[in-house]
């Protein structure tokens, strides 16, 4: 009897079966449930027939001359190697005991039976396999079987031949004829379904397989009328009926539920720790801590979370005490939970993508705490859905460019991750955080992308670019970059310490703002506050250099740098310098913030701009004398002799700071007008539109002329400027795109719809969006030096796209499904998978 179908065995059986099923011949292709069913039957004999070589052996001796007479002639050639040789069939053994279990063979010696089936071997070996392949299948397997039915093949190649006539082949319609016949398409063979099933004797029927189409017919009634194949019959229609079936099935269904129950406890467990991961993501915390031993008093917020979960939880705190294979409070279960949830993010950024008329990708550069640059990918896209519209700014991934920052590396770089989001085609804009980050070739980088995608120009959000300004300004000037830095360490040194700031209170009554690295309206703030309270500060950092006994030597020295710091007169100076200028580059940030839509309006203003900053130079002298009074009444004075060398200086000084912000300015923006097409949805101007229309503004969409048919885009837009409805509810064109959606409206303006989608695409605007290269700052320290590149990225995407997290967290069991299906794919000493 073989019973070594492809069931519902355990794994390491199912893998087993196959690989050896797999060494006698190559498998049919699974095609249909009709194929399955013959590799099952395929796979049946072809396990049997291993165990049983030597009893095919003894049919290739009995019945089978010529190719013994072809297996003699070969062996004979061998015998310099083999020596000892069969008499009776002529094969040669290296050793004698090899001969002397090949005899048992021809004398039909069979001393190990089967205790389940009856059936006797030659060698205790065979015995061995045939228990475990044969015997070892529970009820359900067997069902499973059953239920799928018999294989029933065409059996092409199953033909009778005389010479080279073929005399007779196979009809399908015997199968009608015979319930019980079936067949083995890779042997070419036909067999009996239920003695294979059930029979625990040996015939053509069940070993090597019937072929023999002359006597077909005679054969096939002379089996049915054999008693085990009645028996056979019998037992296949009954099975599952019998007590001992009905145990067994019952027995089958008790050990899956126990099963399911462990499944169930395990994921709850999961569920837990998916929370806890969760919560730190959404607070911005870090997961280990430097020391996570469990000796260690702070073993890291995602353990110390998990324990004070279960506190409150007795089913966690159980298994928390009593797991020892999967805890999930080690660094490796923290990882691939990570990558897990990062998996679902990453699904959810493409599934966002793919319905994403265009995209713009904005490439920033940063170093990370091992000195590697790290470039970072940003793609900007707008998001539909049915109740609204929104900008998103997804963050995909970091990689490390240490090696190779020329501008084919990082255009390969980014041409891959686009190609990766299947969004090459959507490209619409391009770009990149400043001359910081590939000064010499950034030319080359954007070319070589447009080479690419010819209609992803170059841009920046205009205000980031007040920033990029101001930032390239300040590092241009030695002093002025000493300057900066000081500044913000400023800042910093009573934000780290709440005794510091408690003295800050109480003194200046007034808090330091913070500075971000890249927002340089953070910095304004924060040296406007230090020049209104310059002579406050010096008060506080006396208090602390006066005090030692209660201060720590960190805070005096440092206290006593910054208070000679600010009692500089040459402090005081680029207070005063940088102050005025921010006086006008603040408005201007503001304007660039919120009317970038309107591009006259917005050129105007950076030309009203540069006037104010150039006419400084003009001021310089009314300057000079109020920075004398400031420096006379907080008692400020110059280490030198000579005042006028000390004023040249300064003037020089101050016309160079002048002279390079406006360089930059007229730079930075001097294609600004080639984003006038942006004006076509500046929805405050619609009434003004709808009584002349600027078809020059048109024109300048010419890069994009593949995306749009521009007769129905003036016909769209003069529609919609012509609504009142659409003037008085929509004042933004996000407020316009989420309109049109919300009212099904998109279709009746497909042309409008599209260029809204691309206006809204294009970085000329801000999204309140985490910057990649403050996050991986935070994610090094969180990391210890102990991260990979890949769960770098991972831990980046999890930590900044914290919000879409949350959203897609809304829906938790999905959520909890698909994080658990990731999961389970690295974790297997625990069971995650119910039957």
């Amino acid at each position: 009897m073989c019973l070594g179908f492809s069931v519902s065995i355990s794994e390491r059986q199912r893998q087993s079966l196959l690989k050896d099923s797999e060494k006698m011949s190559d498998p049919e292709p699974c095609r249909i449930k009709q194929e399955e069913a013959e590799e099952q039957i395929d796979v049946m004999v072809k396990v049997e027939s291993e165990v049983l070589s030597e009893d095919e052996e003894k049919h290739h001796v009995s019945e089978e001359k010529a190719p013994i007479k072809t297996e003699q002639s070969f062996l004979m050639n061998s015998t310099a190697v083999n020596d000892f040789a069969c008499t009776q069939c002529g094969k040669s053994f290296s050793h004698e005991c090899d001969l002397n279990l090949h005899m048992k063979i021809h004398a039909g010696e069979k001393s190990y039976p089967c205790v389940a089936c009856g059936r006797s071997f030659t060698h205790v070996s065979s015995l061995r396999i045939h228990t475990k392949r044969i015997h070892n299948l529970d009820f359900q397997s067997k069902h499973e079987v059953i239920k799928d039915g018999r294989p029933m093949p065409e059996l092409k190649d199953l033909l009778q031949t005389t010479g080279q006539k073929i005399t007779r082949s196979f009809q399908r319609d015997w199968y009608d004829r015979k319930d019980w016949l079936c067949g083995c398409a890779t042997r070419n063979r036909l067999f009996c379904y239920p003695c294979l099933l059930f029979s625990a004797c040996d015939n053509v029927w069940t070993d090597t397989g019937f072929c023999d189409l002359k006597n077909l017919p005679r054969s096939l009634t002379k089996h049915e009328c054999s008693a085990t194949h009645i028996q056979s019959q019998i037992a296949l229609k009954t099975f599952g009926t019998s007590q001992i079936d009905l145990a067994l099935n019952e027995q089958h269904k008790l050990n899956i539920s126990i099963h399911n129950a462990m499944v169930k406890e395990n994921r709850e467990v999961l569920k837990d720790l998916i929370n806890a991961t969760c919560f730190l993501a959404k607070q911005q915390l870090a997961l280990r801590s430097s020391n996570d031993s469990a000796s260690s008093s702070n073993r890291g917020n995602y353990v110390e979370l998990l324990h004070a979960f279960a506190e409150k939880d007795e089913r966690l705190a159980r298994h928390l005490q009593t797991s020892t294979l999967f805890s999930g409070s080690s660094n490796g279960i923290q990882n691939d939970l990570i990558e897990a949830m990062s998996h679902v993010i990453r699904s959810d950024i493409k599934k966002d993508i793919d319905r994403a008329s265009f995209v713009a990708v904005q490439v920033d550069e940063t170093t990370d705490a091992t000195n590697k640059a790290q470039i970072s990918v940003i793609l900007r896209y707008v998001a539909k859905s049915e109740a609204a519209c929104e900008v998103r700014e997804a963050f995909l991934e970091f990689d490390d460019v240490s090696g190779d920052r020329s501008a084919s590396a990082v255009a390969q770089y980014v041409l891959g991750v686009l190609e990766r989001y299947k969004c090459v085609d959507k490209l619409v804009a391009q770009t990149y955080d400043g001359a910081s980050v590939m000064p010499s070739e950034l030319n080359d980088l954007q070319a070589k992308i447009k080479e690419k995608v010819p209609h992803a120009m170059f841009t920046h959000c205009y205000a980031h670019k007040l920033n990029v300004v101001l930032q390239d300004s300040a590092k241009s000037m030695s002093e002025c970059r000493a300057f900066f830095k000081t500044i913000e360490g400023l800042g910093t040194f009573f934000n780290k310490c709440t005794k510091r700031t408690q003295l800050l209170d109480d003194v200046v009554k007034r808090r330091l703002p913070r500075a971000a690295p890249t927002r340089w309206s953070s910095k304004s703030r924060l040296l406007q506050t230090t020049s209104m309270y310059q002579s406050d500060l010096l008060t506080v950092f006396s208090i602390m250099i006066e005090n030692p006994d209660i201060w720590d030597n960190d805070t005096v020295i440092m206290a006593s740098g910054y208070e000679r710091w600010l009692s500089k007169a040459s402090t005081c100076f680029l207070i005063m310098a940088y102050d005025g200028i921010f006086n006008e580059t603040d408005a201007l940030f503001r304007v660039l913030q919120n009317k970038a839509m309107d591009i006259g309006f917005c050129c105007a203003r950076i030309r009203d701009t540069i006037g104010a900053v150039e006419d400084q130079r003009q001021e310089f002298k009314s300057f000079y004398e109020r920075f004398e009074q400031k420096c006379s009444s907080l008692g400020l004075t110059d280490s030198v002799q000579s005042q006028q060398l000390v004023r040249d200086e300064r003037k020089r000084l101050f016309s160079n700071i002048l002279d390079n912000i406006t360089a930059q300015l007229r730079a930075r923006f001097d294609h600004f007008s080639g984003l006038s097409f942006l004006g076509l949805v500046d929805c405050t101007r619609f009434k003004e539109m709808s009584k002349h229309f600027d078809d020059a503004k048109v024109q300048s969409l010419s890069k994009y002329a593949k995306f749009f048919d521009f007769v129905r885009l003036k016909a769209d837009l003069i529609g919609l400027y012509s609504s009142q409805t659409v003037r008085n509810e929509c004042k933004s064109p996000i407020q316009l795109l989420s309109f049109l959606t919300q009212k099904n409206l998109t279709q009746a303006v497909p042309e409008a719809t599209k260029l809204l989608q691309l206006a809204l695409t294009i970085p000329a605007t801000p999204v309140s969006v985490e910057r990649s290269s403050s996050a991986l700052k935070r994610l090094q320290s969180y990391s210890h030096n102990r991260t990979s590149q890949g769960q770098l990225t991972s831990l980046a995407i999890f930590y900044i796209e914290t919000e879409r997290l949350q959203k897609i967290k809304e829906d938790k069991e999905d959520f909890y499904a698909k994080v658990t299906e990731i999961f389970i794919q690295k974790e297997r000493s625990m069971d995650f998978i119910y039957k």
